[in-house]
């Protein structure tokens, strides 16, 4: 808790309340006026005696949220200014306007306390959370350990650090990478950056990573400033520039500004250049003018236009969006097969339907404009929308997955069945229920637990068996496959496809996006899936559509964030009547890795300039995000124009230009009819499909064998090795089991590859940490003595056998190869190998305590496999209890 929020925090807003009121008294306040000064000592009355004790995160939340008073801004706890003046000008007669500065002085010093306070209040509550958010992270950290498993961020940051501070690491990688070519470069953060230049600078500069001196000629870097629209995802335009700078520092002529352009033609840069450069010149990158290298179009229609959206003013943002998706709908039908693009490539050829695209700064109700191009009959492909839910086969899907999940559940049972994918009429259901056999004087209702044999009607009867037989299977299947296997039986893709016409490949995207989803609910099973897609679907929640390749054929729906890279002959900038999101309530200033955080209107003390610079930075990104969007055009940029627009809308971001630019005169060009697709024939007859299922049938059959997993597919062709005498037996009072093999293995890994200091107490100290991180994972009772692991682990290297082998054992190496057989492959892990003057060499920990006679033949044959997968002659298998290496060898 910060030491400025103490027990007497509220006494300062208080006084200053206490002292308005007692100035009103002597003053005789108008009766309209007092209201105010009854609204702040409510607020007073909200603080009072809540700071002693100090509250907890709770009582904090609780504090900062009063109820909403009307001196209070709308919709926040923020005061608004004072507006009593004009009626103690009134009242006043000739002291009016005093008694007005006076009022309106005492309501500022009240409002300057209570902003205070609520400032002071915000401080603590981020304090807190940013406390209890370390103690998260070190729980997320300490999960990843346990799990072996790393984030994007963990690649990224273990690079950072293993290049930054070993340098034997960084010189090897610095000489495998001799030139390095990063394009895009506006899109990186700060930690690319010193990778990067980690890789590329000299070998002892020790000095901060843009201050590093760059080898000549390793570093080559392409980025464009005006495109840089990613900081949600982590880029930093200040990291670009400080590397710009630093490269012309160190090599003054090497930077080459680029103007070329060999996608627009001339008209529409120019008036890119004319509407951006004096908004982006004003940032901090400056502006590049591109020029066109192209010739002038040939298609008789301007490079740049506008259509007219009439709306009156205050129209709300759907009906503007509707608007507007309806103008956009009309321009694309008369575009089509009236227009001869001519391509870089020299051809020329009518305008269709991929030759479009709509790009929208911001997803919102995208589905608008999906609407308006289908009843235009327009095909389109959307890859932009989040209307996941509003579709029919995800509704379709749902009721399925619920109806699986919970046999109860008979009103999803009754959408599936009802729903498109089966098609039963209301009458049919009713049927079906009225022939149910009668259980104790009660008809039984329809459901998964139903019987498949009592159902008389034959598609009903066949959906219930399918879903009975994969509803006894729930609980020992992953979801993934229990879904896909519904998906499969029921025929849902071929029902889909016949049904969506030209959305069929955005229909059945989205059918895979859920399978894929099942994927990641293997341990939380599928009765969570069905809750968890339940709550989506229930709540109306914006979730995104399955990933879709464009076809070409189909005008595209694209956030202009997913457009980059790409390019159209026509684009049409959409949904600029919404308005830009608003920055975060969480605020991280880059320059001092600082989080701020807004609560509601109320600014912590001096933290208002985060808020201010990140406010600027979204508006200049937003700017950019437009620049973006008008420069995918090819060869005819269309710019819908709205008679009245939103002073916070995307419309008023920027100014287009748009009295410069002529109407889009689209009354003379008819409507063309959107050629259908030639559907592909299906040459496949049942002979064919016969004859390709023997050749499948006769195919040879790979078989896997991984010794090391005691797999129990054994190669049937014995392999022939030599071994040293019969091992020797000999009594061991020490425990043994699964837990001591593994955490051994991991010792014996640490210590070879240096992660693991070799002395006892170390070794100790590892061995009960790893036994600490797996009984979390999976309590056990297993009795392990983690000094004897230690002294196990060191002992079993300082075997001679192993020791002369040390400086260049590897750990942990995996082995694939071919077997006895031509069709068997071996796929594993082996302990350690090394190489020595004869060859590799591999070694395989057994941590057996007394293992018997058939045991020693298995370990032998496992081992041979590995041998013979990596061409090698020699092996031992060292019994770490023991001492005793046994070595193997393959037969010439």
């Amino acid at each position: 808790m910060p030491a400025d929020l103490d027990a007497h925090a509220d006494v300062e807003f208080a006084e200053s309340v206490r002292e308005f009121r007692r100035w009103c008294d002597q003053v005789d306040v108008p009766p309209e006026a007092d209201p105010d000064i009854v609204a702040l000592e409510a607020l007073v009355s909200h603080f009072q005696g809540r700071f002693d004790p100090l509250p907890d995160f709770e009582g904090l939340l609780e504090l900062a949220h009063p109820a909403w008073l009307p001196i209070m801004r709308k919709g926040t706890s923020n005061l608004r200014d004072y507006r009593r003046r004009t009626l103690w000008r009134k009242v006043g007669g000739a002291d009016g306007e005093r008694l007005a500065d006076q009022a309106e002085e005492h309501f500022g010093r009240c409002r300057q306390a209570y902003c205070t306070l609520m400032g002071r209040i915000a401080t603590s509550i981020i304090g807190i959370f940013s406390g209890e958010l370390d103690e998260v992270m070190m729980e997320y950290e300490t999960f990843k350990r346990r799990a072996a498993v790393l984030d994007f961020d963990d690649l990224l940051f273990t690079s950072r650090e293993v290049l930054r501070d070993h340098p034997s690491v960084r010189a090897t990688a610095a000489e495998r990478f001799s030139r390095l070519l990063v394009d895009e470069f506006q899109d990186t953060d700060p930690v690319q950056a010193e990778i990067i230049f980690l890789l590329c600078g000299t070998a002892k500069d020790d000095r901060a990573w843009h201050a590093r001196s760059l080898r000549p000629g390793h570093l080559f870097v392409v980025g464009d400033p005006k495109q840089a629209i990613y900081s949600f995802r982590g880029a930093d335009l200040a990291t670009y520039l400080r590397v710009r700078e630093t490269i012309e520092a160190q090599f003054p002529d090497n930077i080459l500004r680029v103007t070329a352009n060999f996608r627009s033609r001339g008209q529409i840069l120019d008036h890119v250049n004319q509407c951006f450069e004096e908004r982006l010149s004003s940032q901090q990158a400056g502006y590049v003018a591109l020029q066109t290298t192209r010739a002038a179009s040939e298609h008789g229609l301007p490079c740049v236009a506008k259509v007219s959206v009439e709306l009156p003013p205050l129209t709300r943002v759907d009906s503007a969006r509707d608007e507007e998706a309806q103008a956009v709908a009309e321009v694309c039908a008369r575009l089509i097969g009236n227009v001869d693009i001519k391509l870089n490539d020299g051809e020329t050829r009518r305008l269709c339907p991929g030759d479009i695209a709509l790009l929208a700064p911001v997803s919102t109700d995208l589905w608008r404009y999906e609407r308006a191009l289908e009843e235009a009959g327009l095909p389109f492909a959307s890859q932009a929308g989040k209307n996941l839910y509003k579709r029919q086969e995800a509704q379709d899907l749902v009721a399925l997955i619920r109806a699986l999940a919970d046999t109860r559940d008979t009103l999803a049972l009754g959408a599936l069945m009802r729903g498109p994918l089966v098609g039963l009429t209301e009458q049919e259901l009713l049927d079906i229920t009225a022939d149910l056999p009668v259980e104790s004087d009660r008809i039984s209702g329809l459901s998964v637990r139903t019987d498949p044999a009592a159902v008389r009607n034959p598609v009903a009867r066949e959906v219930l068996t399918v879903l009975t037989d994969l509803r006894r299977r729930i609980n020992t299947t992953a979801p993934a496959f229990v879904l896909a296997e519904a998906i499969e039986r029921l025929r849902i893709r071929a029902i889909i496809a016949a049904r969506s016409g030209d959305q069929a490949a955005r229909a059945l995207a989205n059918v895979d996006g859920f399978v894929e989803r099942a994927r990641s609910y293997d341990v939380r099973g599928f009765v969570q899936l069905a809750r968890d897609i339940d709550d989506e679907w229930s709540s109306g929640s914006a979730s995104p559509e399955g990933m879709m390749e464009a076809d070409g054929q189909s005008i595209e729906i694209v956030t202009v964030h997913s457009s980059k890279g790409l390019e159209w002959p026509v684009v049409i900038p959409i949904n600029r009547s919404s308005m830009p999101r608003r920055a975060e309530a969480f605020v991280h200033r880059r320059r001092d890795e600082s989080l701020h955080w807004a609560l509601g209107q109320v600014v912590p003390p001096g933290l208002g300039d985060a808020l201010r610079t990140e406010e600027a930075e979204k508006r200049d990104e937003n700017v950019r995000l437009l620049y973006v969007a008008c420069t995918r055009a090819m060869e005819l940029l269309v710019i819908p124009d709205f008679s009245w627009s939103n002073d916070a809308s995307w419309a008023k971001l920027l100014d287009f230009k748009l009295d410069t630019v002529p109407e889009l005169d689209i009354g003379r060009l008819p409507r063309t009819p959107v050629a259908s697709r030639i559907p592909v024939a299906n040459g496949q007859t049942a002979q064919i499909f016969a004859e390709e299922r023997s050749r499948i049938e006769a195919a040879p059959r790979v078989r896997w064998i991984k010794p090391s997993d005691g797999d129990p597919d054994v190669i049937t062709d014995e392999l022939s090795f030599e071994s040293g005498e019969e091992l020797p037996r000999d009594e061991n009072t020490v425990e043994g089991g699964r837990i001591r093999g593994i955490l051994l293995h991991k010792l014996m890994e640490e210590l070879i590859s240096g992660e693991l200091e070799e002395n006892l107490e170390a070794a100790a100290a590892r061995s009960n940490e790893l036994f600490d991180q797996l009984s979390s994972m999976a309590p056990t009772h297993a009795a392990i003595d983690v000094r004897e692991l230690a002294s196990t682990a060191l002992r079993t290297l300082r075997l001679p056998d192993v020791d002369r082998y040390r400086g260049r054992l590897v750990a942990e190496v995996p082995v694939y190869g071919t077997a006895a057989g031509p069709d068997d492959l071996v796929g594993g892990r082996a302990d350690a190998i090394s190489r020595d003057d004869e060859g590799t060499v591999v070694f395989d920990w057994k941590s057996d305590v007394d293992p018997r006679e058939a045991e020693f033949s298995t370990y032998r044959r496992q081992l041979a496999h590995y041998l013979s997968a990596i061409g090698s002659t020699r092996g031992a298998i060292v019994y770490m209890t023991s001492g005793y290496v046994d070595w193997v060898g393959l037969a010439g």
